[in-house]
């Protein structure tokens, strides 16, 4: 399972083997950091329990685009994990970016593309990514190529 964590959206992708088979988006409602954070744990406790997840692929966060709400976030996460037993991987946004196109320096919505084109039941939230001004499922596409990179580097392990 791939997870890009947020206080306000939470990204999610869940693979079987190599197949993407679930994605979106989670919204965490709450007033205030701390209930917030409880909601996200919350949801992403569902999550792992619904689908039987046995590795975690979490973003890795930048310092400065970071706040102490989110780095607790992530780090309730990592307890979660640990408390479930699973294995967790961290990638930063700079690590899915050189899986995604090694050869060039790619922004965000490039590496958007380049998910959707190897996962292309993606295209419709492509589609709708292109539209809006505030992106709504970026945390979406980063989550799957969270979990593309992280299925990349466990194969290769074997």
């Amino acid at each position: 399972m791939g997870i890009s964590p947020g206080t306000r959206y939470i990204g999610f992708a869940v693979f079987h083997n190599s197949d993407l088979m679930d994605w979106g988006v989670k919204n965490i409602e709450g007033k205030g950091s701390k209930m917030k954070i409880v909601k996200a744990i919350s949801v992403i406790s569902d999550l792992i329990g619904q689908y039987g997840t046995d590795v975690l692929s979490i973003k890795k966060l930048h310092p400065s685009r970071s706040s102490p709400s989110l780095d607790m976030l992530v780090c309730r996460i990592k307890g979660l994990s640990k408390m479930e037993g699973l294995k967790i991987f961290q990638y930063s946004i700079v690590e899915l970016e050189n899986f995604f196109c090694p050869e060039e320096r790619i922004n965000r919505r490039d590496l958007i593309e380049m998910v959707a084109e190897r996962y292309p039941i993606l295209s419709y939230e492509l589609d709708r990514e292109r539209t809006i001004i505030n992106p709504y499922h970026i945390r979406m596409f980063e989550a799957v190529a969270l979990g593309s990179i992280c299925l990349n580097h466990l194969h290769r392990k074997r």
